[in-house]
């Protein structure tokens, strides 16, 4: 049987009582105690899981179908089109199939490479950027098909829309990690790390392991919202070690916490695997947006996170350079990655 081959789970009732759902309602309508009430329940969710359903979230439900009308479109154009906009050294652009593959660690040793394409934007900068016109690392500039106009107008409501919610989620996560309200306020100020990732995973003929539309790994980010159509293949691990696969529940975001927020908290919220298996037998389309602080900022245990007991366990470290060394990791185009395309053909034979 496959690593995470499960069948999929339609009982809404049974799933969150693995994956809890959270009501942001109360906390966005700024009603008396939420913020609180919130962070416990934040605090609970990620100490324990990593992973929770994000109700009244305040996107709307035709903003999320748009976005994924754009994607659709663009995972149609010709692959010559998409091939002109390959991602660069920036992670901005089309990544397409088997050129990517998780890097090696004690989530799992992937040798075959991620059977998806994918289509990453982050904030749309003009030429006259100055980080653009520097050639600031992860500062550059979007890609868009000429072939479709609108898709910049569709794909960049979504990312500001998704970019407003996490900053608004803010406080409660720092509440959550005994933090004043807005001690993550000047991380994410002047632009923060965002990007967006519209992903397309064919039908999968193979499910031996080692092949994955997206090998098992974790992210790097704060904090991972991911929207998805109603097509199964997700599966996240579980602190016993099993794969659960959660349901789509509609009207929520499934939001993770990535090695960012693990490594903020010394370790007390989880950064929890997860991977994708589509042998659904039809395409499946996701929409993953990765919400992290300002590249330049400094990352370094939270003091309410330490003491004499519990040193950090990680040391100070700027934020980009975590970026870019997670890039040289997992995708064969960035300088430096260790493997190249024909020693991984060499390794899956």
């Amino acid at each position: 049987m496959h690593l995470f081959k499960k069948q999929a789970v339609r009982d809404y009732a049974a799933a969150v009582k693995v994956i809890p759902i959270i009501d942001f309602g109360p906390y966005f309508a700024r009603e008396k105690g939420a913020l609180a009430r919130l962070a416990g329940e934040l605090d609970h969710a990620c100490c324990n899981i990593g992973f929770f359903y994000a109700l009244n979230h305040g996107v709307p439900d035709a903003l999320v179908e748009r976005a994924f009308t754009a994607s659709r479109r663009f995972f149609a154009l010709p692959l010559a089109q998409k091939l002109a906009l390959k991602l660069n050294d920036n992670n901005i652009g089309y990544l397409p199939f088997n050129a990517s593959v998780q890097a090696a660690s004690a989530v799992h040793k992937a040798t075959r490479p991620n059977l998806n394409e994918s289509f990453f934007v982050s904030h749309d900068r003009g030429p006259d950027h100055p980080d653009v016109i520097a050639g600031t690392p992860l500062r550059g500039q979007n890609q868009w098909p000429a072939e479709i106009p609108s898709l910049s107008d569709d794909m960049m409501a979504y990312f500001a829309a998704l970019g407003a919610m996490c900053d608004r989620m803010l406080p409660p996560f720092a509440v959550a990690l005994d933090m004043p309200a807005d001690s993550f306020a000047a991380y994410f100020a002047g632009e923060a790390h965002a990007n967006l990732r519209f992903l397309h995973y064919p039908p999968q003929e193979e499910t031996e392991d080692n092949v994955f539309g997206q090998g098992p790994h974790t992210d790097n980010s704060f904090m991972t919202a991911l929207a998805r159509t109603d097509v199964p293949g997700l599966a996240v691990r579980l602190p016993s070690g099993e794969w659960f696969p959660p349901p789509v529940i509609p009207g929520t975001f499934l939001i993770n916490l990535g090695n960012i927020m693990r490594r903020w908290s010394n370790d007390r919220l989880l950064s929890t695997p997860h991977g994708v298996l589509n042998d659904s037998g039809t395409d499946r389309y996701s929409i993953a947006y990765f919400h992290s602080p300002n590249p330049d900022r400094v990352i370094e245990c939270l003091p309410s996170c330490v003491s004499s007991d519990n040193p950090p366990h990680y040391p100070p470290a700027v934020f980009r350079d975590l970026v870019l060394e997670f890039y040289r990791a997992n995708y064969f185009h960035q300088k430096g990655h260790r493997s190249t395309v024909a020693a991984l053909a060499g390794a899956s034979g």
